[in-house]
């Protein structure tokens, strides 16, 4: 079956900062401390039992809430509850979606002149109820075009908005009537721009398909209007929360289906209902499904993760010529980084649970087997070590211990007990740069400590190149992986400072990059296949630009391709070692 995902599926940037708020509360919650959101926090139950098990309650009756820090909803409350609130002596953190929060601005601006207000919505949604509340008692609340007609037609102030989740056609069709009842009435057409995207590629998609499944809450509003919007276009509709909804020989009718979700719905959600898709296949053989399997199990087992460290010798030794023996230096490399990858993926097993279901019960499958070849590959790599010489064989067993104790919860003085970071992965930005530190050393520097003060400032100069090509993929990889690791709160540096400022973070790493390759070719530290690695690094440059078309998603086939600008250069410089002869 070929499956087409909407590419404005997943989280808006509403539900994205109502759970950061909520997450960064959790991050900073003291001994005793008690959170509570005032309703849902999001119209995604799978979101809520996550918070729930963080010791996150949902509190619907606001006395309750009494001397609590208490989390806004996305959807906003009316002021009469804030005020409310406040009064009972809770702290409020306000996680209210900021296009939600101007409509309340617009709204009460109005009522203060003495305007009506007329909401186009449903009116027993979270949003609606919130947005009647600043209406100053002045408010009512309609859902089809034909309630204007029962409109007061003496109103000589009236403004007509819309709840942000609104179908947008429909709104069109209550302002066109609201305005020939009221020439002289204020329209704000205050639907999010999210929403009307979603809701243009949903009836774009069903010209396309066969069928439309339609991911999220069943009780969310905006995830119910595009389904609505997918049936008014004709076509076979599902609205599910899950893929366990699907039934496998009815979908098995449609060969091509499309894909999209509500705004609470998280990226995890709708890959496993593509999965679930794409896993009913023709009898005949169908070469790209058989690609991509033989895809997913490459990423899955870490090759390409050991492929990658045991090409970074050979690239610097392609730049700078550094002498040792590469294939033990490539084995010793590959092994660690495929024994220390693979522990801490088996540990770190909540993220992956939350980014990428199908890798987790991989793993959780072969977890005996990936457990013998770490433990194998951890003994390769002490014993190539050891062939180098005494010393990198000590620092070999320094960085596998390090390795190991990454996320294994640290045992401290009791007087340091109320110390958050328990682990070294709870270090803000720790695994962002200790990835690049440990590859960098590992494939750099340990091999040469035996001539590490005969080579000093060439060893140097290829530490830092190496260093930065992998901080740029280590952090790329980390914005695939940034909704699950908010979730688990992991400590990336996309978690840290957000999206925006990682992707301007990693253009200016292979901006760095390309400047010392530049730098170190002109000064003779680097040969010149310092200046072909300018022209690779493009790759990155490429890649992050289309990361900002179309928001970075975890998915072995992003994974492979982001693994592939190491694997590439790596790959370049076998070849070049071999023409030229280094």
């Amino acid at each position: 079956m070929q499956v087409i995902v909407a590419r404005t599926a997943g989280f808006c940037k509403g539900v994205r900062k109502a759970l950061e708020v909520t997450l960064e509360a959790i991050q900073k919650r003291k001994d005793g401390e008690s959170i509570c959101t005032y309703g849902p926090l999001i119209h995604n139950k799978q979101v809520l039992a996550m918070l729930e098990e963080k010791g996150i309650r949902e509190e619907n009756h606001i006395e309750n809430c009494a001397n609590k820090h208490v989390v806004i909803r996305a959807h906003g409350i009316p002021p009469q509850e804030r005020q409310e609130l406040h009064r009972l002596g809770a702290t409020l953190l306000n996680a209210t979606c900021t296009r939600v929060a101007r409509v309340h601005g617009v709204i009460k601006r109005h009522a203060r002149r003495g305007y009506h207000t007329v909401i186009t919505g449903d009116a027993d949604h979270a949003e609606v109820i919130g947005l009647m509340g600043y209406t100053d008692g002045r408010g009512v609340v309609i859902s089809k075009p034909e309630q204007v007609e029962a409109l007061p037609a003496d109103w000589d102030k009236v403004l007509l908005v819309a709840q942000t989740t609104q179908n947008e056609e429909i709104f069109n069709e209550i302002q066109d009537r609201f305005l020939k009842r009221y020439p002289n009435g204020i329209v704000k057409n205050t639907i999010c721009g999210s929403t009307h995207e979603r809701q243009a590629e949903v009836r774009e998609l069903c010209s396309q398909v066969d069928a439309m499944v339609i991911v999220g809450g069943h009780h969310s509003g905006n995830t119910v209007r595009l389904a609505e919007i997918a049936r008014e276009s004709g076509v076979p509709t599902f609205h599910i929360e899950t893929e366990a909804e699907l039934d496998r020989l009815e979908m098995a009718r449609y060969s091509r289906v499309g894909v999209s979700a509500g705004a609470s719905t998280p990226n995890w959600i709708i890959r496993d209902v593509v999965r679930f898709l794409e896993s009913i296949q023709p009898q005949n053989f169908d070469f790209k499904h058989k690609i991509k399997t033989i895809l997913n199990l490459l990423v899955y087992g870490n090759f390409f993760v050991a492929l990658g460290a045991a090409l970074l010798p050979s690239i610097a030794h392609s730049l700078t010529g550094l002498s040792g023996s590469l294939a033990e230096s490539s084995g010793m490399a590959a092994c660690y980084a495929f024994a220390i990858h693979s522990l801490n993926i088996y540990l770190d097993r909540n993220a992956i649970q939350l980014n990428d279901p199908g890798r987790a019960a991989f793993y959780h499958r072969w977890r005996y087997a990936f457990t013998g070849l770490s433990i194998a590959a951890t003994m390769v790599s002490l014993w190539l070590a050891l062939n180098i010489g005494i010393l990198t064989f000590l620092a070999m067993t320094v960085f596998v211990l390090l390795g190991v104790l990454y996320a294994v919860p640290l045992i401290l003085p009791a007087r340091w007990q109320n110390l958050s970071a328990l682990k070294i992965k709870d270090i803000p930005t720790s695994k962002t740069f200790s990835v690049p530190i440990a590859w960098a050393c590992v494939t750099v520097l340990l091999p040469h400590l035996p001539d590490l003060f005969r080579s000093f400032s060439v060893l140097i100069y290829a530490f830092w190149v190496v260093f930065l090509l992998v901080l740029a993929r280590t952090a790329l990889l980390d914005l695939l992986a940034v909704q699950g690791d908010r979730l688990v709160g992991k400590e990336t540096l996309v978690v840290l400072v957000g999206e925006e400022k990682t992707k301007r973070f990693i253009m200016a790493v292979l901006g760095l990059l390309c400047l010392s390759l530049l730098v170190g070719s002109a000064t003779g530290v680097a040969h010149s296949f310092a200046l072909l690695m300018v022209f690779l690094v493009g790759v990155y440059v490429w890649y992050l630009g289309a990361s900002y078309r179309n928001p970075l998603k975890e998915d072995p086939t992003h994974e492979a391709l982001i693994e592939s600008g190491v694997m590439g250069i790596g790959m370049l410089s076998l070849l070049w070692n071999a023409v030229v002869g280094i």
